[in-house]
């Protein structure tokens, strides 16, 4: 049986040339330990903008007041999930952003720490 398809979110938060991510907890169900931006699991019926600014609130404690989508992508998460993601920058928020649900957050200016394999459909 094949894995299902979900549609999740992801955030980038900049502080002139960093941007910031999250550690996930070694008990995470998906994707233990990795480095990734910040984001989530879009809900039924829920609007890819409205997910973002609740996935924003729930993981940094931040209120998104200011979006824009710059792209889409497939991957496939390390519990075989297939997931749609959108990718927006958040261009302004209020709050201090601050680990709510990740292991730690922390602000990089190495895009190479991200894991983020790609995958075709």
């Amino acid at each position: 049986m094949a894995a299902k398809e979900v549609d999740v979110v992801v955030g980038i938060l900049t502080d002139g040339d960093k941007f910031l991510v999250e550690r996930r907890g070694p008990d995470e169900m998906l994707d233990p330990n990795v480095v990734c931006l910040p984001g989530g699991h879009v809900n039924k019926g829920e609007r890819y903008e409205k997910a973002l600014k609740r996935e924003m609130h729930e993981e940094l404690g931040i209120t998104v007041k200011g979006l824009r989508l710059i792209g889409k992508g497939f991957r496939i998460a390390s519990n075989g999930e297939r997931q749609n993601s959108y990718c927006f920058v958040v261009t302004s928020y209020e709050g201090k952003p601050t680990a709510e649900s990740a292991k730690e957050i922390f602000w990089t200016t190495r895009l190479t720490i991200l894991v983020w394999k790609s995958t075709s459909k």
